[in-house]
């Protein structure tokens, strides 16, 4: 699952990228790092099973490229920057909310939160409007052209396609166009150090919900970058004195990995403790296939608890004894934060 970094010539949209991905090499064209996914429960189990290893959720992270000009409506995105774009499952638009000498505008954050909204959804409306046309000629009613005319009037109304109500059916006629502002969006608004410090940006301090498939939240790139090349030590010492318990990336993360509609189930021993990512709805025998693939194909049982419970009967075994294990079936659909031992036979 990809999430894809954009943003503005200026707005530090690389050094956020460098943040969330610390030693990916960065440069010119797309660039990807593969992000662990923080999650205090792999923590929690490695301290009870005493592990040989912890292994946490991944899920990758690309900078895209510069996103060109900057007026509503004047082709920002160049084409491969678009179809790096489309390849994206969630889209984060890096905000510029500090003085750059380099460029001619300050910064204004509605301003160009505006703009890329602006130009997503002109970029889909082209696409659309052509797509409206060619069915218009044919006079064409099927549901194929149904949708592309709800979608059109949408647009036209300046609200994003995320926003657009459509069942499943109406969805399938979609696949393949790739359409930008339907995609999960984050806006992270890049404040310098200074701005970070002062009260008037405190609402851009917290995540916060925008609507359908929309998120926005903020941090300075620049401290977060040097942030992750601290070592662990190093690391709490500079947060312990900042007054925060973690990097401000460590939630942004997460709220991505949300956006992109998935949870984790975990598995727990000796030897390994481990966040397994899937999609909500899974069921107990389909996340089985993500641990094994002989594990689904001969799936008899998974036996599941809560961290909770562990942590409160000190032991599988008095779990079990307590009647706290239960016992799911091949239907059963996965809770995030499930703890799960697979029983099967191949």
């Amino acid at each position: 699952m990809h999430v894809g970094i954009c943003g503005y010539p200026g707005s530090g949209k690389t050094t956020v990228f460098s943040a969330l991905a610390p030693g990916a090499n960065t440069g010119k064209g797309v660039t990807y790092g593969n992000i662990k996914v923080p999650d205090g429960r792999v923590d929690a189990l490695a301290e009870i099973f005493s592990p040989k290893k912890s292994v946490y959720a991944e899920c990758t992270f690309l900078d895209v490229g510069g996103t060109g000009g900057a007026r509503p409506g004047s082709g920002a995105f160049p084409a491969d920057t678009i179809q790096h774009m489309r390849n994206a499952d969630v889209l984060v638009h890096v905000v510029r909310a500090f003085d750059n000498p380099m460029l001619l505008e300050g910064p204004d954050l509605d301003r160009d939160i505006g703009r890329f909204d602006d130009e997503l959804l002109l970029t889909d409306l082209t696409v659309l409007e052509k797509r409206h046309e060619r069915f218009r000629k044919s006079n064409d009613k099927t549901i194929d052209a149904q949708v592309t005319a709800k979608c059109v009037a949408h647009l036209e109304e300046g609200e994003a396609l995320r926003t657009l109500a459509l069942t499943e059916e109406e969805q399938a006629t979609l696949t393949g166009i790739q359409l930008l502002s339907q995609k999960p969006l984050i806006v992270l608004a890049n404040l310098g150090e200074e701005e970070w410090e002062d009260t008037a940006n405190a609402p851009w301090r917290a995540l916060r919900d925008e609507g359908t498939n929309r998120l926005a939240m903020g941090l300075c790139g620049q401290m977060e970058s040097e942030i992750a090349t601290m070592d662990d030590e190093d690391q709490g010492d500079f947060l312990e004195a900042l007054g925060i318990s973690e990097p401000a990336r460590n939630a942004f993360i997460q709220a991505a990995y949300r956006l992109l509609d998935l949870i984790s189930f975990l598995t727990a021993g000796p030897d390994e403790c481990r966040a397994w990512p899937v999609r909500r709805g899974s069921s107990a025998r389909k996340a089985a296939g993500k641990v094994h693939s002989d594990i689904e194909r001969g799936f008899i049982r998974a036996e599941i608890y809560r961290l909770d419970e562990l942590q409160e009967f000190g032991s599988e075994a008095e779990l079990k004894k307590q009647g706290k294990l239960r016992v799911e079936g091949k239907d059963y659909v996965m809770v995030d934060g499930d703890v799960v031992n697979y029983r099967f036979n191949v």
